[in-house]
């Protein structure tokens, strides 16, 4: 068989949702020997536009531990099951950040949960894994 994906992005949260996603793509990572990347995306986008005036570097700060904390507590699973990880903590918007990762890394699939923790731009403006399927130009699982 061939090895259809060697590089698997997962957009990650820390939610039930992207718990999930994590779990599928370490499933297909053993199945194909291939390489888990976890990004986290700080939402600094959403900040900054519900801001009116300068976002305090508190918030920020502990926006960016919880990710730290996600991608270590994910790094962790994939390690567990023997599958090959590496994180990263990105800045901006979620669906845009995880779109040009994925074309940075050359990943073969993006694997997201079908949601994630919500803000109020993802109500308004609709979910991050619809942003990623509709920009991606590579496959995409939307894991429920």
């Amino acid at each position: 068989m061939r090895n259809m994906f060697k590089r698997i992005l997962v957009a990650y949260d820390g939610s039930q949702h992207a718990r999930k996603a994590l779990e599928v793509a370490v499933d297909l990572a053993k199945k194909y020997g291939a390489k888990i990347y976890v990004a986290e995306v700080v939402d600094t986008a959403t900040i900054l536009g519900l801001s009116m005036g300068p976002v305090p570097p508190d918030i920020i700060d502990s926006m960016r531990e919880k990710a730290k904390a996600d991608l270590a507590d994910a790094r962790a699973k994939a390690e567990a099951a023997g599958v090959p990880v590496e994180t990263a903590m990105l800045e901006g918007d979620p669906a845009a950040a995880i779109v040009e990762y994925a074309d940075k890394i050359g990943a073969d699939l993006v694997v997201t949960g079908s949601r994630g923790l919500s803000s109020i731009k993802r109500v308004l403006l609709g979910s991050v894994s619809t942003g990623i399927v509709n920009h991606a130009k590579r496959p995409v699982l939307v894991v429920k």
